[in-house]
């Protein structure tokens, strides 16, 4: 994965169990004092702050995270009082970075970071968009009824990097997977995801099949 080579300063959010792609929404209830400095000063300068998952799934006292060095960038949209010195804040993924080198000097972890540099995308044959697009629907839809639901009409784009990114917001509550996708260029990104899709969708059958099995049993 080739990086921009410019090194930018990046004042960071390591949060548990939460990777952030590009693209999506990202709401966060802010309380902590060095949280609300940063948000402050990302405010009062209209930088980014990064967002980064952290690698044992909790924060161990002030400046002592251990986040994965590939996250994003979170753009602030808004941010809002919610009382009891607590700030609503909603921000968007941006940009994918690595971090050269952890900053520990402030009251928040910051770092030298440099972009991800990512033009696989065009690798990408059409046939595999549109095998990932089929599976994708295909598992949502099917998630959705055997949750009780029905959904019509599943829409994912046809861009491959934006495809692989909703994708990839699937996979919620598998940080780790998801931290995998994050790091993996666009190419990759996606044909992971085919096998991702495909093993979930087996499970969801395999769940359906038990439960139909145990419902005959006990008729």
């Amino acid at each position: 994965m080739e990086t921009s080579g410019d090194v930018q300063y990046l004042r960071l959010f390591p949060l548990q169990a939460v990777v952030l792609f590009p693209g999506m929404e990202l709401p966060l209830v802010v309380f902590e004092p060095r949280y609300l400095q940063l948000t402050d000063e990302c405010l009062e300068s209209d930088e980014p702050f990064g967002v980064a998952l952290l690698r044992e799934g909790a924060e161990v006292g002030q400046n002592r995270s251990d986040p994965f060095e590939v996250g994003t960038t979170a753009h602030i949209l808004s941010a809002t009082d919610a009382g009891g010195g607590r700030l609503s804040v909603v921000a968007v993924g941006g940009r994918r970075f690595r971090v050269r080198s952890f900053l520990r000097d402030s009251p928040y972890l910051a770092a030298e970071v440099e972009y991800l540099e990512d033009d696989s995308h065009e690798m990408a044959d059409p046939s595999l968009v549109e095998n990932v697009r089929w599976d994708a629907a295909t598992f949502v839809r099917r998630l959705v009824a055997s949750r009780g639901g029905y959904v019509r009409q599943v829409n994912f784009p046809n861009d491959p990097v934006v495809l692989s990114y909703q994708v990839a917001q699937i996979f919620q509550g598998n940080p780790y997977a998801q931290q995998k996708l994050l790091e993996q260029p666009t190419f990759d990104r996606l044909w992971e995801e085919l096998d991702m899709l495909r093993i979930a969708r087996n499970q969801l059958d395999e769940q359906g099949s038990s439960g139909r099995k145990r419902e005959f049993s006990d008729n």
